[in-house]
Order: C-alpha cells, then sequence, then structure tokens
C-alpha cells in the first residue's frame, strides 16, 4: 500500500508498469551545516524532556506521548529545513510508440490487391489489423502520404509520391517514437533517394519496415495518351485529335475506341471498332468539326481491355476553344494568275475573310473583299494602326520601289517588320520578277524578316520546271501536311505537278526551316521555308506558279474508275496561312493565360503565365491585374503580380494545386471597373428582355462581351499520380 502510495506521488498510476527498482539515495541542503543540526537536536531533546518530568502533574502514558509528538514534530521541522530529498530510481515497462504511415499516390489505386482489393485497400486492411492487435500494447500514430503527410485518412488515392519528404516531416511531428511502418508500392516520385533523411533515422535509431503493395511482376497496365491536337481551332475549321495506345500485356484482345464531347454518352463521331492490340503502339485519329462557338472538352476512352489492373489512364481529356473569328488576309499584288487563283480558292474559303489590293500596271489600286482599312488608292494602309486590323499580309510580286516612292524611310515597310515582330501578325511573301533579288529587296527591312538570304545576283530567275521536294523536316511541318498519315503525305508530294520557274535566293538562315527545295547538280535550291521573327511567322516562297498544283492535277472521272485528284493546291494554301495566323486569344487589352498541362499531380507547384498587350500591341506594363484562384473546396487565393523589366507585358505568379478536382483560374484587368461593367451590362440585358426591346439587347450584350474581354478564365484539372 505503501509503495503504491509513493508510486502515485511520483506520477505512476498503474505499479504493474515498474518491474524493478535500480536505485535510491538521500540528499540534504540544511542552512547552516551540521552545527545547526546539533543545535536543533539537543533544542527537540530539551523540549521532549520538559515533557517526562513527573512534576507536570501528567499521568505517564500522556507523558510518553507527548514526548514522542514533540520529538516528531522537530523531526519534521528538521526535514523541511534541510530540504530532504529521496532520489529512488524505477524501471518501467513503457508502451512503444509507432507510427504507420499509408502511401496514398495514385499507384495505390491499382486494384491488384488480394480479393480483387486495391493496394490502398489492402494496405487499410492491414493497419486495421495491426490496431486491433497492438492496441493495448503499444501506441499507434496513423498517417497518410502523398504529396505530404496527412491524418486525414481519405479513401481515394490520388497525388504523387514523395516518400523521403514525407519521412522527414514525420520526424517533427513524433519526437518518441519506437519504429515507423511505411505501407508503400513503390519508390519517391521526385526521385529523391533519401540520403539526408536516412542520416537523420539513424541518429535517432530508429527503424523503419517497409510493407510492399504489389505484384513483384510489373503491372499490367495500359495507356492512352494525347499526340496530336490543337488547343484552339476557328469555327469552320477541321479538328484532329490523334493519340496512341499502348497495351504491350494484352496481344491479341480486340478493343475499340470512341471520342465524346462533354459529359455526354453518344460519341460524337463513328467509332474505331476491332481494333487487334499488338506489341507495338496503336495510332488512333478522330477529325471533327465543332458546330459551335466556345470551350469544348473532348473525351477520348479505349474500352473493351480485360483483366488491366488499372482502367484510368484509358479515359484523356482534351480541351479546345472554338473561336468564332475568322483569319482577316489581306493579299497584296499585281495583276497576274499566281493573284487570280489565289485570291479566288481563299475567298471560297470559309475561315478567311479576304480582302485584296490590286497594283494596277499604270498608276492606282484596285481593292477587292472587305476592306478593314480606309481606301485611298495608296495600297497599304496609311496607318500603323489599320494594319493591325489584319491577321495574315500576303505580300506578291510588289517593287520596292513602291515603298521608297515618296518615303526614303520605307515606312510602310518598316510597319510591315513591326506588324510581324510585335503584333504576332503572318506574313507570306511570294516568289515574281521584281521581289527578292531581283527587285534589289537586300539590306531592307523586309530581307531581315526573309527565312533565306536574299544575294544580288546577274540573273536572279531559274527558269524551266522545277520539282518541290519536302526536306525531312518539311514533310512533318504544318504547312506541308497534305495528308493525315506520314507515307501518303511523302507519295502526295511526289506526285504534284512541276513548278515553273523560281527566284534565285541564299542559303536558309539559323533558326529557319527549309520546307522543300528543287534539287539539282548543284545542290538544293530552297523553295519554300519558314521562320519565326518576333512574336509572328513567316513562310516566303521562291516561286509564284503554285497555281500549277490545281490547275495540272489529275483528273479522271467514275466512268473510267479514275477518281479526281485531290485538291491539294488549296490544302496547302489553307495550312500556310492558317500557319502564321497569330493566336485569335490574344487581343489588346484582354488577359490571356498560358494553358498549363491538362492533368496535373496534386502538390505540384505551376508557374502560371498572364500576357497583356495594349491597343498598339505593345506589351502592357504594370497592369492592374488581379487573378483569382479558386480551389475545387470553394478556397479562393487572390494574387496581384507584376511584370518585369526583362519580361515586359508578362505576368508570372505560381500556384500550388494541393487538392485534387478542377480548379479556375481568372484574370481581370482593372477590376472593380470590369466587374461593374460586366453587372451594369448583365442588368441592361435583363431590363431589354423584360421589355422585349430588340435593339437595346443587341447594345446590351455588345457592352457585355465587350467588357468580359477584359477577363480570362482558365480550367485545370489536378488529378495525382496515374500509375
Amino acid at each position: 500500500m505503501i509503495a503504491r502510495f509513493l508510486l502515485w506521488l511520483a506520477g505512476i498510476e498503474d505499479a504493474g508498469r515498474v518491474t524493478a527498482l535500480r536505485d535510491w539515495h538521500w540528499r540534504f541542503a540544511l542552512p547552516g551545516g551540521w552545527w545547526a543540526l546539533a543545535l536543533i537536536v539537543l533544542l527537540a531533546v530539551f523540549v521532549a524532556g520538559l515533557s517526562a518530568i513527573r512534576r507536570s502533574g501528567l499521568p505517564l502514558r500522556l507523558r510518553i506521548l507527548l514526548t514522542a509528538l514533540r520529538l516528531l514534530a522537530f523531526g519534521l521541522l528538521i526535514l523541511m529545513l534541510a530540504r530532504t530529498e529521496v532520489g529512488v530510481t524505477f524501471e518501467l515497462a513503457e508502451n512503444p510508440s509507432i507510427a504507420v504511415i499509408t502511401d496514398r499516390s495514385g499507384s495505390m489505386g491499382l486494384r491488384d490487391g488480394p480479393d480483387g482489393l486495391t493496394r490502398l485497400e489492402a494496405a487499410r486492411r492491414m493497419v486495421d489489423a495491426l490496431g486491433g492487435r497492438l492496441n493495448a500494447q503499444a501506441y499507434i500514430a496513423r498517417y497518410d502520404l502523398d504529396w505530404r503527410l496527412s491524418d486525414d485518412m481519405r479513401d481515394t488515392a490520388t497525388g504523387s509520391t514523395r516518400l523521403m519528404e514525407g519521412l522527414a516531416e514525420l520526424l517533427d511531428r513524433e519526437h518518441d517514437l519506437q519504429a515507423v511502418i511505411l505501407l508503400s508500392d513503390g519508390n519517391d516520385s521526385t526521385g529523391d533517394q533519401g540520403s539526408g533523411v536516412a542520416a537523420l533515422y539513424t541518429d535517432r535509431g530508429l527503424p523503419i519496415y517497409p510493407v510492399v503493395f504489389g505484384r513483384s511482376e510489373a503491372a499490367r497496365i495500359p495507356r492512352l495518351r494525347l499526340t496530336g491536337g490543337a488547343d484552339y481551332v476557328r469555327l469552320g475549321d477541321e479538328l484532329r485529335i490523334e493519340a496512341q495506345f499502348e497495351a504491350p500485356d494484352f496481344v491479341g484482345q480486340l478493343v475499340r475506341a470512341r471520342l465524346f464531347l462533354g459529359e455526354s454518352n453518344e460519341p460524337i463521331v463513328p467509332p474505331i471498332r476491332d481494333l487487334t492490340v499488338g506489341e507495338q503502339p496503336l495510332r488512333l485519329g478522330f477529325t471533327i468539326k465543332p458546330e459551335t462557338p466556345g470551350r469544348k472538352v473532348y473525351r477520348l476512352v479505349v474500352d473493351g481491355v480485360r483483366d488491366a489492373d488499372s482502367e484510368e489512364l484509358l479515359v484523356l481529356e482534351h480541351v479546345v476553344d472554338v473561336i468564332p473569328d475568322g483569319i482577316r488576309v489581306l493579299l497584296v499584288d499585281i495583276p497576274r494568275p499566281a493573284l487570280k487563283m489565289l485570291g479566288h480558292w481563299l475567298q471560297r474559303d470559309p475561315v478567311l475573310e479576304t480582302a485584296s489590293l490590286v497594283l494596277l500596271p499604270k498608276e492606282g489600286w484596285y481593292a477587292q473583299g472587305r476592306m478593314r482599312h480606309e481606301n485611298r488608292g495608296t495600297g497599304l494602309p496609311d496607318r500603323e494602326a489599320d494594319l493591325y486590323e489584319y491577321d495574315v499580309i500576303i505580300l506578291g510580286d510588289i517593287p520596292r520601289g513602291y515603298f521608297r516612292e515618296g518615303d526614303p524611310a520605307e515606312t510602310r515597310m518598316q510597319w510591315l517588320a513591326e506588324f510581324v515582330k510585335r503584333r504576332g501578325g503572318g506574313l507570306i511573301t511570294l516568289g515574281g520578277q521584281q521581289v527578292y533579288g531581283a527587285g534589289n529587296y537586300d539590306h531592307s527591312a523586309l530581307a531581315g524578316l526573309i527565312p533565306f538570304a536574299i544575294p544580288t545576283l546577274r540573273d536572279p530567275h531559274v527558269k524551266g520546271n522545277l520539282l518541290a521536294i519536302p526536306s525531312p523536316l518539311g514533310l512533318q511541318h504544318p504547312v506541308m501536311r497534305l495528308e493525315a498519315d506520314a507515307e501518303a503525305n511523302r507519295n502526295a508530294w511526289l506526285d504534284m505537278p512541276q513548278l515553273e520557274g523560281a527566284n534565285r535566293v541564299g542559303d536558309i538562315k539559323p533558326g529557319a526551316v527549309l520546307l522543300a527545295a528543287h534539287h539539282t547538280d548543284d545542290g538544293a535550291m530552297p523553295l519554300v521555308a519558314a521562320q519565326n521573327v518576333g512574336k509572328g511567322r513567316v513562310l516566303s516562297l521562291a516561286v509564284d506558279t503554285t497555281w500549277r498544283w490545281q490547275m495540272l492535277r489529275p483528273i479522271g472521272s467514275d466512268a473510267d474508275g479514275i477518281p479526281e485528284g485531290t485538291d491539294y493546291y488549296r490544302r496547302f494554301w489553307a495550312n500556310a496561312v492558317r500557319y502564321v495566323a497569330p493566336d485569335p486569344r490574344l487581343t489588346p487589352d484582354r488577359p490571356q493565360i498560358a494553358r498549363p498541362p491538362a492533368q496535373m499531380d496534386v502538390g505540384r507547384t505551376a508557374v502560371l503565365t498572364t500576357r497583356l498587350v495594349d491597343r498598339a500591341w505593345q506589351p502592357h506594363r504594370q497592369a492592374d491585374l488581379t487573378v483569382r484562384v479558386t480551389a475545387p473546396s470553394g478556397r479562393e487565393i487572390r494574387m496581384h503580380p507584376t511584370d518585369r523589366r526583362s519580361r515586359p507585358g508578362v505576368y508570372d505568379y505560381p500556384v500550388t494545386f494541393d487538392e485534387a478536382g478542377v480548379w479556375s483560374v481568372t484574370a481581370v484587368v482593372n477590376e472593380p471597373e470590369a466587374l461593374d461593367a460586366i453587372a451594369r451590362a448583365e442588368a441592361a440585358i435583363a431590363a431589354a428582355k423584360a421589355e422585349a426591346d430588340a435593339g437595346a439587347l443587341a447594345e446590351a450584350e455588345k457592352r457585355l462581351a465587350t467588357a468580359r474581354a477584359r477577363m480570362a478564365r482558365e480550367k485545370i484539372t489536378v488529378g495525382g499520380d496515374r500509375a
């Protein structure tokens, strides 16, 4: 009983935990030393002796009791004055503290565990079993780990595997551990080998016991990945979505591929059926033509794979912006067959808004189509801002004298250079009798844009028939893509009719790409080349007789079984104009958010970029830009990024995607004004609808579109470590 009382005083409620008494000792700290103790003892004896004297008149028993009490009181006084301490060393049987960490990354969702369980479900079952067995014998701290250490114990497997960071964080959270049990299926996805963490655990003498889930052989996981697909397409154009399906563990199985729009369960194009899985990847391709503008989410699904450990990678999504605006083209040339044929087909292209200016033989200009600048009979616009109303300029056989006439500084040519470099416009130059070296264009502002050198030669023209042979890089270039299949594209170019004559040009400039050349005994003579210049693109042709591809193409009839030849001339020029056309999503005073990867891992920090230009297409510096990032849970983060002098008009801001789901990123210029304008425009629309005033409704909708032009939104899907 006394022992239990003493243990209780020591803070040990369970006496059964004491296994041994190792040591004990007394310690005194009496003020004044031993002489003070002797004095107190003498005083105690004297006082106690007074109680023992017979003359006190007290009975003998009472005198003895009183003497003992006085001696005891003085003894207690001595103990208190001496600050007496008793030191006892016990040996306790303490329950160990164990941390159990469960890997909850995306690969733990593979269903290859016992009884058809996922790896995460099997790990959860094991943790429950450990808790049931060790609950009375150990203290168990349970944690989950994907990209970070947490104790929320969710049942979803998502995120990347950052084992070493999680183990280091565990040491900061738990300071009294005897062991760590790690339930995982693989290595650290960041590549951290744990050299730093191992030293920390070694110093503490803390062991780690790993338990590995999953089969010892490689997981049977088919994979579907996107290999081709534009981020945007103009309304009226076709969109090509290409993917590659790899399933070497399922050779011989028959699968099918389907393409859906959004959450619809009805395929938007006929499925590709009866695809036989082989050792080599299957190439899938769908061609669609969006019918309405806006943002579209296309979902490509491959199904029919049996006994796969995961079906997550059999679905991919591709986000595409369908732009309602066409490409505004200005064709500038002299009267000749190339102009007639090219202008005819450009005007028939439903995506192009083509206007043409023809330099008349004597004087003046003849305009056709919808001009986006005031035509004063002087050809190209008289103001630089008017030139920016176009997306693509096609410059034909215009002599350099036109730019020099009355203007030694060749201002219009300088504007063309700025149109490409600063505005990001597209420029296509054609061969002719008065251009390149034949027109003394060397050492001009235009010569700096051309992808090949412009030498001064005595004979600047090559006569006779020429065959345009694509270069190896040219066969893969968007301009030269006449057929989707690589072999069919190569054969199409070999069968193209010959051209007639060309300009002699020099070597391809560094950074430019040779797309096609005419091969002679003296080497390859460039015919088609492309180059990025500033924010724009330039495509230059040393020939002006591409119309022969149209006029001399093979034509047959159904009667003799020969189909009509494909119109590769029209396809080539459609490719050319679309390639050099600028991104329509970047407009003055409207933020453009550079789209990050469609699928992002949980826990990743990505630097997003917003670009701004003003009405003159100059970088918009120090703009009042507000960025709102909204997490799937509704949590909102507001930022006010600034641009740097080294990157004017480009606003970077880091975002850590710490939740799985769809994130929303909104960028607004002059936020209070923009939001107020949107609210007023929406109120005006509601009032116009209530009064059924068509004119007011149209005006209000126009104001709403203008106000929303100062705002950009982007959706980002955050998933996890996809095995």
